[in-house]
């Protein structure tokens, strides 16, 4: 797993805040993100995604997955383009 990065969707979550796990700021987040909305995007950006049924360990309860993309770049860049990809493809709908 060195060569992918762990993506959660809690770091997009406009619900929750940086302590619990957004890395996100408020402008580039959302309500409720959902797995394949983000896989989507990785996808789009050439990102090879994988998704795997896992939960984040802060909302252990909560099994929402999480996606590993290749290390294209930095970690909070490659966060940045996602979370503009799926903005602008929920304004655009």
């Amino acid at each position: 797993m060195r060569d992918k990065w762990v993506i959660w969707p809690v770091y997009f979550d406009v619900d929750a805040s940086k302590k619990e796990g957004r890395k996100l700021s408020i402008k580039l987040s959302w309500k409720n993100p959902n797995i394949e909305e983000i896989y989507r995007a990785a996808k789009k950006l050439g990102l090879n995604p994988i998704k795997e049924e896992k939960a984040y360990p802060k909302r252990w309860w909560r099994r929402e997955g999480r996606i590993l993309v290749d290390k294209k770049g930095k970690k909070m860049e490659i966060l940045r383009k996602i979370a503009e990809f799926v903005k602008q493809s929920k304004t655009s709908i």
